[in-house]
C-alpha cells in the first residue's frame, strides 16, 4: 500500500494530544516566564509532543494564551456557577461551605493562575483586556448576588463587596501558589498535616461570620 504523505509540520491523526495537560504546563509556563519570555518548545517538551502541534491546534503563541485564559475560565465557572445557581435553595452557611471548600480545592488544582493573572494585569494591554473580560469581570459578577445577601443576613460583615471579594480570592490564591512556604511559619507542623483542610478552616474563620466546626 502506498504511503499517504502529509505536508511538513502538520501533525497526524495518529499523533498523541492531551490538551488539558498541555495547557496547565502552558499556564505555568507563561506565570513564570511571562507571555514574552514563554517558551513554546519548552510546553511542547514538557507535553512531550512535537512543537508543531502546537500550532496546529491554536494557530499561534497567543492562540494558546487565549485557550490558557478560556481553560481557566471554564474551569473557575465550574466552581462557581452551582454556587450562583442554586445558593438560594440551600442555607447561605452551607452555600458558603461549599463555595470555599471548591475555591481552594481550585487554587491547589491551579497554584499558578494567581502568578499568571498577576503577570498580565501589571500593565495594560490586549490581552489584560481580554483576561478581564472573558474572566475576572464574569466571575466577580456572577459571585457579587450571593456576597450581597451574605453580607445582609449577617454571615458576611458589611463591607465594600468588589473589595471583600478581591481580599478573599487573593488570600486563597496566594496560600495556594506557595503552599511549602506556609510550613516554615508554623511551629506545630507535622507530615501529616491538612494543610488544604486548615485552609479551608481560616477561610471560613477570618471571611464568614458562620460556625466552624
Amino acid at each position: 500500500m502506498k504511503e499517504t504523505k502529509r505536508r511538513p509540520g502538520r501533525p497526524s491523526k495518529d499523533d498523541p494530544f492531551q490538551k488539558e495537560q498541555l495547557l496547565t504546563h502552558a499556564l505555568i509556563e507563561f506565570a513564570k516566564h511571562g507571555y514574552e519570555g514563554a517558551s513554546l518548545r519548552k510546553m511542547a517538551n514538557l507535553s512531550k509532543v512535537d512543537v508543531a502541534l502546537l500550532s496546529y491546534h491554536f494557530g499561534s503563541k497567543l492562540g494558546l494564551w487565549t485557550s490558557v485564559v478560556d481553560y481557566l475560565t471554564e474551569r473557575i465557572t465550574l466552581q462557581t456557577v452551582p454556587i450562583k445557581n442554586n445558593y438560594r435553595h440551600m442555607k447561605l452557611e452551607t452555600a458558603c461551605l461549599a463555595l470555599v471548600d471548591n475555591f481552594v480545592d481550585f487554587c491547589f488544582e491551579f497554584p499558578f493562575h494567581m502568578m499568571f493573572v498577576t503577570n498580565e494585569l501589571s500593565h495594560q494591554s490586549e490581552r489584560s483586556t481580554y483576561l478581564m473580560n472573558k474572566m475576572l469581570l464574569p466571575t466577580f459578577r456572577q459571585l457579587m448576588p450571593f456576597i450581597k445577601d451574605c453580607m445582609e443576613a449577617g454571615v458576611i460583615k458589611k463591607q465594600e463587596p468588589a473589595l471583600y471579594y478581591l481580599m478573599l480570592v487573593n488570600s486563597v490564591s496566594l496560600l495556594g501558589t506557595i503552599p511549602n512556604f506556609v510550613n516554615e511559619f508554623r511551629e506545630d507542623f507535622t507530615v501529616n498535616s491538612d494543610l488544604k483542610g486548615e485552609m479551608k478552616q481560616a477561610v471560613l474563620a477570618n471571611f464568614f461570620q458562620i460556625a466552624v466546626d
